[in-house]
């Protein structure tokens, strides 16, 4: 396994975590003290990220480091960069109309 696909099946493992917590980008970032490009670039796999940062990240994923780093392991690259990604929805939901006219 070269160094890159660790990089993104770590970030892939992070995003759907995030994700699974109805978390923006943002949000997560801003509530575990990072930056918000900065945690996007780990979640896209472009960014080398330090144990501590990855402890950090899995502390307020509330799921233990070996757990995040297994589920980076196991999961199916191929696939998994074909998924869309499934962000928290924010404002009306859908199919809801607004009662001003």
């Amino acid at each position: 396994m070269n160094m890159n696909d660790v990089l993104t099946r770590i970030g892939l493992a992070l995003r759907k975590r995030r994700e699974g917590l109805k978390l923006t980008q943002e949000e997560f970032a801003a509530n575990n003290g990072m930056n918000s490009s900065y945690y996007g670039s780990i979640e896209r796999g472009r960014q080398n990220l330090t144990l501590l940062n990855l402890t950090r990240l899995a502390d307020g994923l509330k799921a233990p480091l070996s757990q995040i780093i297994r589920e980076a392991e196991e999961l199916d690259l191929e696939r998994a960069r074909e998924e869309p990604n499934n962000p928290p929805r924010r404002g009306r939901p859908p199919g809801k109309k607004s009662r001003w006219r």
